[in-house]
């Protein structure tokens, strides 16, 4: 009997502890657009997606820090003089952030929170698919279509985008009970293809170093 009972309140401790633990698991998706951007690299903007699970840590009541792994779908679309080669380039990638969060309670069952903080990717795929028109020629429609991976060198026929990337990420969120409502936008910090620099210096292209933005509209429950 008496293990019967130090094994119950044992377990009910345990639940107990692991109810007021800090640490609280989450998944989230989003849905968005994306571009680049940077002097002479920008381009229009293309659906965006992201989904992923994440983890918090409550520092204090005010204070937490967050972190998740996300997929992460962005990329943009390019025209080049005149609409002589058009392009739309797809980049996937496993993204980490890390954020500091503040948080702000809007009454018993639900708060708003701030978060912001650094991130860093790889890239996992993508393509890049396009239309290439040489209107000097004399044929009526001297034209050809091309679909390449979008990492990778352009010496062995990818597009030539870095695989890492790293920024600046922020959100602000709101959250019911379990529920999580929320906007987010990640900036990124590098130059994700310089190849095309170098090899297209003069198809107007010389001073392309496009770097990821992308805004997201996400939702989210807490376990």
């Amino acid at each position: 009997m008496k293990k019967i009972i130090i094994t119950l309140c044992l377990t009910v401790a345990a639940v107990t502890a692991a109810a007021q633990a800090p640490l609280s698991f989450h998944a989230k998706a989003g849905i968005g657009t994306s571009n680049f951007y940077g002097k002479h690299s920008g381009s229009e903007t293309m659906m965006a997606y992201k989904v992923g699970a994440g983890v918090e840590y409550e520092l204090n009541k005010t204070w937490a820090l967050q972190s998740a792994l996300e997929f992460v779908s962005i990329g943009g679309k390019k025209e080049v003089d005149y609409g002589a080669a058009r392009a739309t380039m797809h980049e996937f990638y496993l993204q980490l952030p890390v954020m500091m969060a503040a948080r702000l309670p809007l009454g018993e069952n639900y708060h708003a929170s701030l978060a912001a903080g650094p991130y860093i990717a790889c890239g996992v795929g993508g393509k890049t698919s396009g239309k290439v028109t040489n209107y000097s020629s004399s044929a009526y429609d001297d034209s050809y279509r091309f679909r390449i991976d979008t990492f990778g060198s352009m010496a062995h026929n990818n597009m030539g985008n870095k695989r890492f990337d790293a920024g600046i990420a922020m959100a602000i969120n709101f959250e019911y009970h379990r529920f999580i409502i929320g906007a987010e936008a990640q900036v990124g910090l590098v130059r994700v293809n310089e190849q095309l620099r170098i090899m297209y210096e003069q198809e107007g292209l010389g001073n392309f170093l496009p770097r990821n933005l992308a805004t997201f509209f996400s939702v989210g429950y807490k376990f």
